[in-house]
């Protein structure tokens, strides 16, 4: 039965271990993922400050496929500047009256009469205002192309494409050289001259590719589709432009399709564009718009990189989506390999989070070991039947008995609280109830309230200082003091609380000295908790002596005539949660540490604390430590 009950209990081990493993594997998962979403969130923030900072030209590294952009309804600037391949609209300048050229749209439409046309259109290209010399032109190449004089309209098509390239004239919204070179291109393709096609084409779209013109996105297309029709090229391989442009213009959209964005109101998007995952970030303003447009590489270099390159995320592998769950960073895990998740709505991110750990099997491994060890244990166990079944009775009664202890100890916390908070309501309710409570009572209640609040505080405080000793964070502040006089002040500050029990308690020091190096708050505290355990365990009346004797060490003595501590618990009563057996016969209050903390006082200053006790004869507790400072390191 013991073999089989071991067999039993190492199954069950190994199923809670390997519960505790993916609890465990999935708890730092998830403070990693919390992590991540705090590392991007804060990431956003700042990018989102160069939304309304006028110094974002002065930003270095910024990628190719980065872009701020401002608009309102009269126009739209970028940085940098020509970022875009295209925008969302632009502004069109003015153009030559119609009513110029009346007469010679009769005479080129109506009456298909180009040699007047040609001639009316001669002073027109002279003229001094360069919108009506260009629109003249161009409408003079039309017409020698019309009347089969081809070379005239390449010339001056040419001659155009000079005059307007370093100016800002358009028609139509679409600028007039690139009008004229498109043109010249197309007359080149109708006369079949391939090497100057190809040259003027190249030279065309080389102009369109480095952002020469501002166009909008139909006369983009319109005009690199024809480019590269002409020069017979492949499709693009590099969208990052095209994808950064247009998300511009699905801002633009969408602002419209909103009837405009509120000032100050703030957007983050990702869009999946042509492959490409583009992030956007927006702000209204009082006249317009100002929004960032990031492209994969500049949210990798910028963004995710130095985030989870540094120490903090080597151990998860971290994957983020956009919208459409496309990948942008990172790798897919295997399948079946445990993942924690943060969506967009969430997070509050842009973007979906999920991560996995980096060294599973790493992890796993040090799990794996550790069973094995416990299988091993376990089959050395059976083999010692007897020895097994005695330390597992002993270890279950050692977890059973902590565990009660632990309960005892939330019991009597629990009761420890009730008694001040119970006090605290009850007077509290009489004040309210009675407005016209005479002035002497109303004090006792308040004082009785400031007695509750004290003994609330003072228990909170010791167990935060119990937790504090516990785990090491307890500074102690060492200095040369009268042992004597910190007894005297600490019964006094007892008899000022204790009230009708003051009168219990009486002290024996000297009127000077002695000296230790101690701290005044921890060694005050371990007297004080000493003092209200000898009240506490003594019967009503019975006295409480509190001596300091000098020396070659110090002491100081806290004697009672209570019902004394058994000989069998002298050992014990100085560890967390334990409680002696008088505590529980005679229901007295307490929480098991006062003496476990001044054990942890006394220890950290290099003393000692012993017991004298008998039961029915009270209890002495004696605080020995070094006397005049000496150095007990």
């Amino acid at each position: 039965l013991s073999v089989f009950a071991l067999i039993w209990m190492g199954l069950r081990l190994t199923q809670q271990d390997r519960a505790l493993e993916a609890q465990q594997l999935e708890e730092r998962r998830d403070t990693a993922a919390d992590r991540v979403v705090t590392a991007l969130e804060q990431t956003l923030a700042n990018a989102e400050r160069i939304l309304v900072d006028p110094q974002v030209e002065d930003t270095s590294a910024i990628a190719e496929d980065f872009v701020k952009v401002f608009w309102d309804s009269e126009e739209i600037r970028t940085w940098p500047e020509n970022a875009l391949l295209y925008y969302p609209f632009v502004p069109v300048s003015g153009e030559a009256s119609s009513q110029l050229f009346q007469c010679v749209e009769r005479a080129e439409f109506q009456n298909n009469d180009y040699s007047r046309a040609i001639n009316l259109l001669g002073p027109l290209t002279r003229s001094r205002d360069p919108v009506i010399q260009a629109a003249a032109k161009l409408r003079l190449a039309r017409n020698y192309i019309k009347a089969s004089r081809l070379n005239d309209a390449l010339a001056t098509y040419d001659e155009l494409a000079g005059q307007t390239a370093t100016t800002s004239l358009s028609i139509s919204g679409v600028p007039i050289d690139l009008v004229a070179k498109s043109a010249r291109c197309s007359l080149l393709k109708n006369l079949d001259d391939r090497e100057q096609l190809r040259f003027e084409a190249e030279g065309l779209y080389d102009a369109l590719k480095n952002r020469k013109w501002r166009l909008d996105r139909a006369s983009f297309l319109f005009y690199i589709e024809q480019a590269k029709e002409w020069l017979n090229s492949e499709p693009e391989s590099d969208m990052r432009p095209y994808a950064l442009a247009e998300a511009v213009v699905w801002l633009w959209e969408n602002e419209q399709d909103q009837e405009g964005i509120n000032q100050n109101e703030i957007g983050r998007r990702s869009l999946r564009i042509h492959e490409q995952s583009i992030t956007i970030l927006w702000q209204g303003l009082n006249d317009g718009i100002t929004a960032i447009v990031a492209g994969p590489h500049y949210q990798q270099s910028q963004w995710y990189t130095p985030i989870f390159s540094s120490a903090d995320f080597r151990s998860v592998n971290v994957c983020i989506r956009d919208m459409e769950s496309s990948l942008i960073y990172g790798q897919d895990p295997a399948n079946d390999t445990p993942v924690s998740s943060r969506s967009a709505l969430i997070s509050g991110l842009p973007w979906s989070i999920s991560l996995y750990n980096a060294n599973l099997q790493s992890e796993l491994s040090q799990f794996a070991q550790r069973r094995r060890l416990m299988f091993a244990g376990l089959g050395i166990l059976a083999l010692l039947v007897i020895a097994v079944s005695f330390l597992i009775s002993r270890a279950v009664s050692r977890e059973l008995a902590a565990a009660r202890l632990q309960a005892d100890f939330v019991s009597a916390v629990s009761h420890e609280f009730r008694t001040p908070l119970t006090s605290m309501r009850q007077f509290t309710e009489m004040l309210i109830e009675d407005d016209s409570l005479p002035n002497d009572k109303r004090r006792t209640f308040h004082q009785a309230q400031a007695r509750a609040t004290n003994r609330l505080s003072r228990l909170v405080e010791s167990l935060l200082d119990f937790g504090r000793m516990e785990a090491g964070a307890r500074p102690y502040r060492l200095e040369l003091m009268d042992i004597g006089q910190l007894a005297k002040t600490i019964v006094e500050e007892y008899r000022q609380e204790a009230g009708s029990e003051a009168s219990r308690i009486e002290y024996n020091v000297p009127d000077e000295g002695p000296i230790v190096n101690a701290d005044r708050e921890a060694l005050g505290q371990a007297l004080w908790n000493l003092i209200d355990n000898a009240v506490k365990y003594s019967e009503e009346g019975k006295k409480v002596h509190v001596n300091v004797i000098g020396g070659d060490r110090v002491e100081i003595k806290v004697q009672d005539q209570g019902f004394g501590i058994p000989a069998s618990e002298k050992s014990r009563i100085l560890h967390k949660f334990v409680r002696g057996s008088n505590a529980k016969e005679h229901g007295i209050k307490g929480t098991g540490i006062g003496l476990a903390m001044v054990k942890h006082i006394i220890d950290a200053h290099g003393g000692d604390i012993e017991i004298d006790s008998e039961p029915g004869k009270g209890s002495t507790f004696t605080i020995v430590l070094p006397a005049g400072g000496k150095n007990y390191a």
